[in-house]
């Protein structure tokens, strides 16, 4: 594993451009809407959501097509060309994700509920007291399904009915490691929730630059090195050792 985070450290640091184009649609995603410019069509509203989807996508179906390249053998970041195909692709990760997290999620929910309200019982302390934990382990077990899905996915020309293949799904898991799958999910974490807020709020707080400079910083640079560097990571656990 450590060869493998030392090239996808490697990969992503080869081209900072690519990095600043996924950067600024990150800035434009996360701030377009607070820019505020005059409107001089009507409309400007509905130009702004759609606007703020598509890039959206983009951004997601980005994603995807670094994993692809990966696991085909790829060792350079891939360029933005064909967005109307990136598009595509981010439209069918989105709907993989919301398959494999927010209807398991909603499912559990209303399971818990059922079994307290059959059994005439308050879980709702128990669940407060231990609410990470439940929250770190519900994120690793789909996290491991979605991961799956998304590489197989990868080696079937992105085609979505793939990802729910769940027979080659569950095979997928088996031929990659139950234990690398654990191993990126965690780095995942750590990277882009604790590793990013620890750099972003100290980047804010830093008095020659200003919360608005760091702002900038942390989401143009920042936040798009940290997704390719994970995004990398996930396709190479299905990359063998030879290719590092």
């Amino acid at each position: 594993m450590k060869g493998k985070i030392s090239n996808a450290l490697r990969y992503t640091a080869s081209d900072w451009y690519n990095v600043l184009i996924l950067g600024i649609i990150l800035f434009l995603v996360d701030h377009i809407v607070d820019l505020n410019a005059p409107s001089l069509i009507e409309g400007y509203d509905i130009l702004i959501l759609i606007l703020v989807v598509f890039l959206s996508f983009i951004e997601v179906g980005y994603g995807f097509r670094i994993v692809e390249e990966t696991v085909q053998g790829s060792s350079k970041p891939p360029s933005f060309h064909n967005p109307l195909d990136l598009l595509w692709h981010g439209v069918k990760e989105s709907v993989i994700l919301l398959l494999y997290f927010i209807v398991p999620l909603i499912l559990v929910v209303m399971g818990i509920s059922e079994f307290e309200y059959l059994l005439n019982l308050d879980l709702g302390s128990i669940i407060m007291r231990y609410a990470l934990l439940f929250a770190i382990i519900f994120f690793l077990a789909f996290n491991i399904m979605f991961q799956a899905a998304v590489l197989n996915m990868a080696h079937h020309q992105g085609r979505i009915t793939s990802a729910f293949n769940f027979p080659m799904v569950f095979r997928k898991i088996r031929l990659v490691g139950l234990k690398n799958m654990v191993l990126v999910s965690l780095i995942t974490i750590v990277v882009l929730y604790i590793i990013k807020q620890v750099v972003f709020d100290t980047l804010h707080e830093l008095p020659y630059l200003g919360p608005s400079l760091g702002d900038v910083i942390s989401t143009v640079l920042i936040a798009p090195f940290l997704m390719i560097f994970t995004t990398r990571l996930v396709g190479l656990i299905d990359v063998s050792d030879d290719g590092d």
